[in-house]
């Protein structure tokens, strides 16, 4: 084989190498500029529990605790007023219609015991909520309680005409002689009503601590009982304002917490104690 042959030969091959490695090199590239970038690592993310509904309730409703459970959310979607703590939802009145899975804020919610703002949520669609008077004795003992059970008795004077002629005798006139007189009746204006909420000042007693010694824990001195908020009927709440307006006088007495009987009673007057107790009124 002479020279030139086989150098020929060498050159050939060595362009097969550069042309086989321009290839690999070419293919390569390729296959990286195709290949999927590397997922970054996601970083952790902060989460917190807040509470949401377990099926759907009615606006209207009184929560308790199957109706609501802790849920997991990224702290990033927490709202500002969302409630974390069931404690602050268990007994309170929903404003709204939920649905299940809704999570709960404080303006979903109503407080039966903020007589300010909430408390026309916890009376009925055929009720009217009435301020009455606390004047009687049972008011200035502080003795009732929100959602104690009582009665409304009333008194009230009325003026009758009475006729001082026996039946059938005739005067000088020719006419019956009458004379007004003052009548007390007393009665039940209403029973088994809810005390929905009380209105109440709280005055407290002025720091006695000596300088230098700790604050003692205030203590109210003195609560005094203004109203008591009624959920009634419309017609009820009408007698009331009648007896009120009517200058009658009232005393609030209280039922036992299980107590669902309406008394039978009857109207007391002075006739009533005379016939009842069989008393002898001696004119004189």
């Amino acid at each position: 084989m002479n020279r030139r042959l086989l150098t020929g030969i060498l050159i050939a091959l060595l362009g097969l190498a550069l042309i086989m490695g321009g290839i690999f090199a070419v293919t390569n590239f390729i296959r990286r500029g195709f290949q999927a970038p590397a997922a970054p690592t996601a970083e952790p993310v902060a989460t917190t529990q807040i509470l949401a509904t377990t099926h759907d309730i009615a606006a209207g409703s009184v929560l308790g605790n199957e109706d609501v459970q802790l849920v997991e959310i990224p702290v990033a979607l927490v709202a500002r007023n969302s409630i974390t703590d069931i404690t602050r939802a268990v007994g309170r009145i929903t404003m709204v219609h939920l649905i299940q899975g809704e999570l709960l804020m404080e303006h979903h919610l109503a407080d039966p015991t903020n007589i300010s703002h909430d408390v026309g949520y916890i009376i009925g669609d055929d009720q009217v909520l009435m301020a009455f008077p606390a004047n009687d004795l049972m008011s200035r003992l502080n003795v009732l309680q929100r959602g104690d059970l009582v009665d409304i008795f009333a008194s009230m004077t009325v003026q009758v005409e009475v006729a001082t002629t026996d039946p059938g005798e005739v005067t000088a006139t020719g006419q019956e002689e009458t004379e007004t007189l003052s009548r007390v009746f007393t009665f039940a204006a209403n029973q088994r009503i809810q005390l929905s909420a009380i209105v109440v000042d709280v005055v407290m007693p002025e720091n006695q601590a000596a300088e230098g010694e700790a604050q003692p824990t205030p203590q109210p001195s003195q609560v005094t009982v203004h109203a008591y908020l009624l959920a009634l009927k419309a017609q009820d709440a009408l007698v009331l304002k009648n007896l009120i307006d009517s200058g009658a006088t009232f005393d609030i007495v209280l039922r036992s917490p299980t107590s669902s009987e309406l008394f039978d009673v009857s109207p007391v007057t002075l006739e009533y104690l005379v016939e009842q107790y069989q008393l002898e009124i001696v004119n004189r």
